[in-house]
């Protein structure tokens, strides 16, 4: 083949072009493949420092769950006090005492009410005193939380604990735990710091359940023997002190239905009068404060008068008082019941006479008192129609014989006894522990110790428990919480 003139040049111009190329494609591969080693690097001290942050989470989540196992431990354990302390208090039934603020003992209300709003208001407090032990216990260990190396270039440290209040329609533990974790270069020599090279923040939110301590679905239950003590004047009549009471009306307004009523100023027969005449409701009751100096000839008519005290604890000559129905709350001292006449119905604590008293169809009942009161009855005689009843726990007799030397032989003239029955009358004794009278209805002198046969043989309407047995359910404690953590954790950057 016939050779261009001077092509030889072409050769090495061709040559160059084409290491110059190559040099070029090389030094953009190499280029390429340092920055995807860097970019390697980076996401993998990005991925370490988040598995740094894992472990701390993990670490300060278990710590978190061990402190609510133990403060519910401690809780509980005051629980179980205060249903102990419950349990006493139900047990003195019907005698039992407000324990809780919120919850008074009421007249008339159901025990189980009673029992259910102290429940209540327990699990309220031992809630509000868990959820302040274990905000302390958790703040302390963020106080106390430092950094925990997992190896020469990883750590992580808990950044902030926050424990949500509880609402009124949420009861659950909410917690939010923010924890560093960090990848760092390593350190060249023990003196040098490593060089923070990635952090990683993970915030997780932790909800704890509720915490009751009182099982309600699963009750125990608590018998109560009980004996209603029969001091109390009111105990015969409840509706005596559980409504508040509003001022008599005018004789002119008195209506049939019309509730009972406190008497303004001293109380007059023709009131008393107007009352039964227009045939006020068998539950109606006067509360009076004044009575008259001297009730003598004075008929009550039969309506029941309520007295706290007043004057007539003075003067209280009462001759041929008719039908007085009295309820009255302290001693009663009679100076002259001579010829006490028609259906006369007196209850007090202490009622005492003055000598020589001849009772005739009259109904005196002795409730005592808790002090146990003196009792007098000096050469008094309990005669046709008439009763006397005493409470035998709830007096002191003055003498000390004095119900153990009644007169029962039915002769004339004077005892030598201070208390004498004769013809038709009865006396009917009341104590827990004397052996009851075998045939009480041939009997003169009756005793009891059944409170409540005493009460209606002495014609006292009872309409209240004086003794029985109840059985009141309690619910029971939870020992162990079944509970399971919920966890969210925020990998957002």
């Amino acid at each position: 083949m016939k050779k261009l003139k001077e092509e030889e040049g072409y050769t090495l111009v061709i040559a160059l072009l084409m290491i110059v190329l190559f040099l070029s494609f090389s030094a953009v591969f190499i280029q390429a493949s340092m920055s995807h080693a860097k970019q390697e690097q980076t996401v993998d001290q990005g991925n370490l420092a988040v598995t740094a942050a894992e472990m701390g989470v993990e670490k300060y989540s278990k710590e978190a769950e061990n402190i609510f196992a133990k403060v519910y431990a401690e809780i509980n354990a005051k629980a179980l006090v205060k249903k102990a302390e419950l349990e006493t208090e139900v047990k003195k039934y019907p005698n039992h005492q407000s324990i809780n603020t919120g919850c008074p003992v009421v007249p008339g209300q159901a025990m189980q009410i009673w029992i259910k709003c102290n429940i209540d208001k327990y699990d309220e407090d031992l809630r509000n005193e868990f959820f302040t032990k274990m905000s302390t216990e958790l703040n302390i260990l963020k106080t106390n939380a430092s950094q925990i190396n997992i190896s020469d270039t990883l750590t992580h440290k808990l950044k902030d604990l926050t424990i949500m209040p509880m609402s009124s329609t949420d009861n659950s533990i909410k917690l939010t735990i923010d924890v560093v974790g960090e990848k760092s270069d390593v350190a060249q020599n023990a003196s040098t710091t490593p060089t923070a090279q990635r952090t990683k923040i993970l915030s997780s939110d932790l909800s704890f359940p509720e915490v009751p301590f009182f099982n309600e679905n699963a009750m125990s239950e608590v018998e109560v023997k009980w004996g209603q003590p029969i001091t109390e004047v009111t105990n015969f009549f409840p509706q005596l002190t559980s409504i508040p009471l509003s001022a008599c009306p005018a004789a002119s307004a008195i209506t049939k239905t019309m509730p009972p009523c406190i008497f303004s100023g001293v109380i007059t027969e023709d009131y008393l009068k107007k009352l039964r005449e227009v045939g006020v409701d068998s539950s109606f009751y006067i509360k009076v404060e004044q009575f008259p100096s001297q009730m003598n000839n004075f008929n009550a008519y039969n309506i029941p008068i309520l007295a706290d005290g007043g004057t007539i604890t003075t003067n209280t000559n009462i001759n041929q008082s008719d039908n007085l129905t009295l309820y009255y709350k302290g001693l009663l001292a009679f100076q002259n019941t001579n010829k006490h006449t028609n259906n006369n119905f007196i209850v007090a604590e202490i009622i005492t006479f003055q000598n020589n008293q001849n009772i005739v169809n009259n109904t005196i009942i002795n409730v005592g008192n808790s002090a146990k009161s003196t009792y007098t009855a000096s050469k008094i005689t309990i005669n046709d129609g008439s009763k006397l009843c005493v409470n035998l726990d709830g007096i002191t007799p003055s003498p000390s014989d004095l119900f153990t030397t009644i007169d029962t032989s039915n002769a004339n003239g004077q005892s030598s006894s201070d208390i004498s029955v004769k013809g038709s009358g009865k006396i009917y004794l009341f104590s827990k522990t004397v052996i009851p009278t075998v045939n009480p209805s041939i009997a003169k002198v009756v005793y009891f110790n059944d409170a409540t046969k005493f009460l209606e043989s002495c014609g006292v309407s009872i309409n209240y428990n004086v003794e029985g047995k109840e059985k009141f359910s309690l619910p029971l404690l939870i020992s162990e919480l079944d509970w399971d953590l919920e966890m969210d954790v925020d990998y957002q950057p």
